[in-house]
């Protein structure tokens, strides 16, 4: 499988191939970009090529150091990943197994946990120990680190150290969903390669391949998971049809309810789904209106063509296609704002019902 393993991604394929073809790997990578557009998958894949037991500069995936990695069970390839912040002993243990579980049936899968997660300092300390040692089996030691950005305060700074005098026999390989929740220490000391959005036809043609879906059904769930692959199976696996249903429900509440019913609403939101479901919640509204303007305009083009009825009934309430474009650009602004700069996700859903109440207040108005 190799680098192949890896939807699309050309650019960080070609940089890595070449780094291990002319043994220019650097000691530490940062690979960022999108929730499930394959870091994971490439750190797994790197991790495979630099111990592969053919030395071919690629992953050969039949040899024993190969076969370990895949199954996450080489010494000398350690996994950390963000946990539960309260979770220790036997629970902490089987939410870790959980994650290697998920891991192992699909690399692209997309790990949620009820509680926040961090890195704690403790995991980046034994690695550190461990780092210190010589290699057991393998050519190299290699640390993937999976969404550093969950990195306690002290977690980062303790990594630093090693960051600032790297192992001669390691490499590091940190991945991040949001490269800008890192330390500005951090970024600078590790190559960064960005990994881009999934095209649709990409997507739509491995779920076709490995799911058996008909072409429909598979544009569909290309186009609505915005460029995420690990997004298109958390669909397909029905994980999301309630966060839509959730999503359309809060603009029905800021259509005919009051404040209080607003915050009420927001609040149940904010108990049933994490931080990164809120962000795509925010996602689905922007397709959404999205949707409504292509109605408007008379195609049944739609992204969410499987809720047809309810664009329908959306577009309903608008009489001008630039109030729908307002609506599109408040949605898009709460969610960068969310992702990028910590914004209060409790704010910005309460700031969208406000928004669109005002929005269809004034389309009445104009009728």
């Amino acid at each position: 499988m190799s680098f192949e393993r890896v939807l699309d991604q050309r650019v960080p394929r070609r940089i890595l191939s070449g780094a291990l073809k002319n043994n220019l790997l650097a000691s530490a990578y940062l690979f960022y970009g999108d929730q499930g557009t394959g870091k994971w998958v490439m750190a797994l894949e790197l991790a495979k090529a630099i111990n592969c037991e053919k030395g071919c500069g690629d992953a050969c995936d039949t040899c024993a150091s190969c076969l370990k990695i895949e199954k996450m069970t080489h010494p000398d390839v350690k996994m950390i990943f963000p946990v539960p912040a309260a979770e220790s002993g036997e629970k902490g243990q089987k939410e870790t197994e959980r994650f290697r579980r998920l891991k192992s049936q699909n690399p692209y899968a997309i790990v949620r946990f009820e509680k926040n997660v961090n890195i704690p300092v403790e995991q980046i300390r034994a690695m550190q120990r461990e780092i210190a040692l010589k290699p057991f089996q393998a050519k190299r030691k290699v640390i993937i680190i999976d969404q550093a950005e969950k990195m306690h305060v002290s977690s980062a700074n303790s990594l630093l150290k090693t960051l600032e005098e790297p192992a001669g026999d390691a490499n590091l390989i940190l991945t991040s969903n949001d490269i800008n929740k890192l330390l500005p220490t951090t970024v600078s000391r590790c190559q960064q390669i960005r990994f881009a959005k999934i095209p649709p036809k990409v997507i739509a043609e491995e779920l076709m391949a490995t799911h058996q879906l008909d072409g429909e059904r598979a544009s569909y769930y290309a186009n609505v998971c915005n460029g995420s692959y690990g997004r298109a199976l958390d669909l397909l696996q029905g994980e999301k049809k309630n966060l839509r249903e959730d999503a359309l429900t809060l603009l029905d509440v800021a259509a005919a309810g009051g404040t209080g019913r607003m915050v009420h609403a927001v609040k149940e939101l904010l108990g049933r789904w994490d931080r990164n479901s809120i962000l795509e919640m925010f996602e689905f509204l922007a397709a959404l209106f999205r949707d409504v303007r292509v109605a408007m305009e008379g195609s049944d083009k739609l992204i969410n063509a499987d809720l047809a009825p309810d664009v329908v009934k959306l577009s309903r309430k608008f009489k001008r296609q630039n109030t729908v474009e307002e609506a599109f650009q408040l949605v898009e602004q709460v969610r960068i704002d969310c992702q990028t700069r910590n914004a209060s996700q409790k704010l910005a859903l309460l700031r969208v019902c406000l928004e669109m109440k005002r929005f269809w207040r004034r389309e009445a108005r104009a009728a």
